[in-house]
């Protein structure tokens, strides 16, 4: 495996925050980015179902493996290689229900996860007068 193709929901805030997170890591197998639903995203998947690629994230393999939910997850840290380890302890039969719990936990609050840190870079000045996320929002 060469590249593993990660739909991410580029209208949320925490998932265009793990994104940059995944993107500034050293990788084993490269991660490549397309935003859940866009064009881009049906032409080349035209098989997923676009609307559940936006409600978690879903993860391609070069040959077509389709990773969502927690084994999305799981595949982007085991490109990882510092999180290797990590993904294979995870994904264990012990551990598994444990990160799937999470997993859905953090996907189901995610609005409001990324809203929080919002609201919390910004406090010491007024969006878009020296707000980070502001910046990096309008930068990409």
């Amino acid at each position: 495996m060469e590249t593993l193709t990660v739909l991410y929901d580029m209208r949320c805030e925490l998932c265009r925050r793990v994104r940059g997170w995944l993107e500034a890591q050293p990788a084993y197998v490269r991660l490549a980015f397309v935003p859940a639903g866009s064009q881009e995203a049906r032409r080349r998947f035209p098989q997923l179902d676009h609307a559940a690629t936006l409600a978690e994230l879903t993860v391609i393999g070069d040959g077509g493996e389709v990773y969502s939910g927690a084994a999305g997850w799981l595949i982007c840290l085991w490109a990882l290689r510092e999180y290797r380890a990590w993904a294979l302890t995870l994904a264990s039969p012990a551990l598994m229900p444990t990160a799937q719990r999470f997993i859905t936990w953090i996907s189901q609050n995610r609005w409001r996860l990324g809203q929080s840190e919002t609201q919390l870079s910004c406090a010491d000045g007024p969006a878009g007068d020296g707000c980070l996320i502001d910046q990096d929002i309008r930068s990409g």
